[in-house]
């Protein structure tokens, strides 16, 4: 039984380590984030995501 919860506990690494990955890849990589939208207003562009849209 302890085989296994520590097993179990050294899986919790690499996965806590993917799900960061994802995450810091979607918000990076992602287009139109709050502050692109908020320049692009002041800037008078319009919607950030609009533009990147086509629309």
């Amino acid at each position: 039984m302890g085989a296994y919860i520590l097993r179990r506990l050294l899986l919790v690494i690499p996965t806590l380590f993917g799900v960061m990955v994802i995450n810091f890849a979607l918000t990076q990589f992602v287009p139109g984030g709050p502050v692109e939208q908020v320049l692009a207003r002041l800037e008078g562009e319009g919607d950030a995501i609009k533009k990147l849209a086509g629309t």
